[in-house]
C-alpha cells in the first residue's frame, strides 16, 4: 500500500506540517513494540513539486510509475492501492476539510468510486467521533490526486483550508462544537499567508494541527491493519 502525504507548498503550514508528520510516524515505528515488518502493506511519503503550473510533479511520477522500467523503490503504479492527499495542514484561521467523493472529477474510473467514498466516510466517522466540525472539500482537478484518481487508484485526504474565506455560516458551525478561541474568524482567509513570505513558523495552527495529524494517523493506522485493502 501506497499511502502518500502530498504537499507543494514551500513555508511553514505546508511543508513543516507534512514533515513533522512524516518523522512523527517514523519516530513511532522505531520506539514502540510496533513491528513494521508484520503489517502486510507500506507507507510511502512524497511531496511534489509544481502543483499550480500543471500538476507537474505527481503526473510525471504517475508516468514513470507505469513504465515497465518502474522499480519498488522508484515507485510502481500497480503497488498503489491508496492514495492519501494531506496537504495544507496547519492553517491559522483553519477548517476541517475532508476531501469529498462526490466531487470527483469527470472521467474518474467507475473503479475509483467505492474506495474513494470509503475513505470520506472514514474521515468523516472519526471527525464525528471526536465530536469535531468538518467542511465538504472539493476533490476536483488542480491537485496532486487527480493523476492517481485517474488511474483508477482511491483517494482523499484531510486539509484545513488555503486562500479561500471563512464564511460566518461555518465559523458559527466551528463555534458550537470547539473551545472559544478554535473557531477562527468569519470572512478571513483560512490562511492569509497562503503563496506569502509571511508563512513562516509562526503562521501554524498548533490546534487545528494536532487534530488533523491525528486523523491522518487513524486513517493510515485503519488502512494499514486490514489483510483485503485491495478489495
Amino acid at each position: 500500500m501506497e499511502l502518500h502525504q502530498i504537499v507543494f507548498k514551500r513555508f511553514s503550514s505546508g511543508t513543516v506540517g507534512n514533515l513533522v508528520l512524516a518523522l512523527n510516524l517514523a519516530r513511532l515505528f522505531v520506539t514502540t513494540s510496533l513491528n513494521y515488518a508484520q503489517f502486510p502493506y507500506r507507507v510511502r511519503f512524497c511531496w511534489w513539486g509544481a502543483e499550480e503550473v500543471g500538476l507537474l510533479g505527481s503526473i510525471y511520477h504517475v508516468e514513470q510509475a507505469s513504465l515497465p522500467s518502474a522499480t519498488t523503490e522508484s515507485g510502481r503504479l500497480q503497488d498503489y492501492l491508496v492514495y492519501f492527499n494531506y496537504d495544507m495542514l496547519a492553517s491559522p484561521n483553519s477548517n476541517f476539510g475532508i476531501l469529498d467523493s462526490l466531487s470527483v472529477p469527470p472521467g474518474t474510473p467507475n473503479k475509483t468510486l467505492p474506495g474513494t467514498d470509503r475513505i470520506t466516510n472514514l474521515f468523516q466517522q472519526w471527525f464525528n467521533e471526536q465530536k469535531l466540525p468538518w467542511t465538504k472539500s472539493g476533490i476536483g482537478g488542480g491537485r496532486d490526486f487527480v493523476p492517481f484518481l485517474t488511474e483508477g487508484i482511491a483517494s482523499g485526504g484531510v486539509n484545513t483550508g488555503a486562500g479561500g474565506f471563512k464564511s460566518a455560516t461555518e465559523r458559527d458551525q466551528y463555534t458550537a462544537l470547539l473551545e472559544t478561541g478554535n473557531s477562527g474568524l468569519a470572512n478571513v482567509a483560512y490562511d492569509s499567508c497562503y503563496h506569502q513570505q509571511c508563512d513562516r513558523i509562526n503562521n501554524v495552527n498548533p490546534f487545528a494541527y494536532e487534530k488533523v495529524v491525528k486523523a491522518a494517523d487513524y486513517a493510515i493506522e485503519y488502512m494499514g491493519r486490514l489483510r483485503d485493502l485491495e478489495k
